[in-house]
């Protein structure tokens, strides 16, 4: 069979070796030109054709990323296609119980809290998200490489030596999953230059079995065909949350009643639609209720989102990751005001966007900012801190930083 791969950067690299490993003939086209020769030689000493262009020839399959536009095609002909979702559907093996998580917003934290709980029921967890990959144990995330968390990346997990893999997806997933789950579609963007959208990408990583979806999104996942669960809002708050102080909570876990305190050292009203997402994959593994209760207790946020602690009497919050944008701004400062935080609020917004597809929409962020009454500063991305006011008795940084 000749198969087609477009985009190197995404794990085509990944694909063709499972392709030429069927004995088929592989060309892959660095559509984007940002491969290294070093991903080029061994891809050609592998008996792949590597080249910078489409050739106008004809090909059995076509395979490219959900987010790769037509555009490439021009010249070609092609009897099939799918995409780097669908290639790693048909090489993935059964192996380790596995977990798959996408959505639009909140992926990276859902991962942490459910890797946290499974870790202290005394599972071995594997824990792949965009901050890095490897050992979730002890309470803490033993980072070995970072790696994309493009769908290819499911092929490179390890195949034993743990009890469970919970891995973030950026568009897709493998579609066999023992658990996929869907955090949220808060932003339904296009991709593929606006020929398709969020929600057809992400939709791949749905299975024929468990699929977790939020309640109120159940209209749209539900036109795909595939079984889902609902995941509704389980959590509730005890008590009137403060900055820095443990936040009380009590959840409703499967007709249970939980009741527990939250950290005071994260922002840990952002990561309750997370926890939430989080518990319902337990309820489905039959975590026990007292497990999870100790482990959302226990529970100190992602390194780097939302990060809470006082200098000098100056509340510092930091918020580090690839998914910032003015939604996930608003909803920061929606939780600082809940907290009691936002009145003499600073903002300092780095926009440079390492190894990430999108950049943050500038214009968006500051009518967002001003529309809480915060005042910012953008970075020059050079290395130099802006002045914050002397008045300022809050001062959040966000840098949108990570490997997708």
């Amino acid at each position: 069979m000749r198969v087609l791969i477009l985009d190197l950067t995404h794990g085509g690299d990944i694909l063709a070796g499972r392709f030429l490993g069927e004995g088929d003939d592989v060309t892959c086209v660095d559509v984007y030109g940002i491969s290294t020769q070093e991903q080029r030689d061994s891809l050609t000493a592998s008996g792949a054709r590597v080249l910078g262009e489409v050739p106008p020839e004809g090909f059995d399959l076509l395979v490219s990323p959900a987010h790769c536009p037509d555009v490439f095609l021009k010249g070609c002909t092609f009897s099939s296609r799918i995409t780097f979702s669908g290639a790693v559907n048909m090489f993935v093996d059964k192996g380790i119980y596995r977990i798959e998580v996408t959505g639009v917003k909140g992926k990276t934290s859902t991962c942490y809290v459910l890797a946290h709980i499974l870790d202290a029921s005394g599972k071995k967890v594997y824990l792949h998200t965009s901050r890095g990959t490897g050992p979730y144990s002890g309470g803490k995330h033993l980072i070995e490489k970072k790696m994309s968390i493009a769908p290819t990346s499911i092929l490179k997990l390890p195949s034993d030596g743990y009890d469970v893999i919970v891995c973030e997806v950026s568009l897709g997933g493998s579609g066999k999953a023992d658990i996929s789950a869907i955090t949220n579609l808060a932003e339904d963007y296009g991709i593929a230059r606006n020929t398709r959208r969020a929600s057809d990408a992400k939709a791949e990583i749905l299975n024929d079995g468990v699929n977790i979806v939020p309640a109120s999104e159940e209209g749209i996942w539900s036109r795909y065909g595939k079984p889902l669960t609902l995941c509704g809002d389980t959590i509730l708050l005890t008590g009137s949350p403060r900055i820095g102080e443990p936040v009380g909570i009590a959840l409703d876990y499967g007709g249970e009643e939980i009741r527990t305190d939250l950290g005071g050292g994260y922002m840990s009203l952002q990561y309750i639609p997370a926890m939430q997402t989080a518990c319902r994959i337990c309820l489905e593994m039959g975590i026990p209720a007292s497990v999870v209760a100790e482990g959302l207790r226990t529970f100190g946020g992602v390194p780097g989102r939302g990060e809470i602690r006082i200098e000098n009497g100056i509340w510092k919050v930091t918020e580090r990751n690839p998914g910032i944008s003015h939604i996930s701004i608003g909803r920061t400062l929606s939780c600082l005001e809940d907290l009691g935080a936002l009145d003499g609020a600073f903002a300092i917004v780095d926009p440079v966007s390492k190894k990430v597809c999108d950049k943050m929409d500038s214009a968006e962020i500051r009518r967002v900012l001003e529309s809480h009454g915060v005042r910012y500063a953008f970075t020059d991305s050079m290395g130099s801190e802006p002045d914050v006011p002397e008045d300022a008795k809050t001062v959040i940084r966000f840098v949108k930083e990570g490997f997708q």
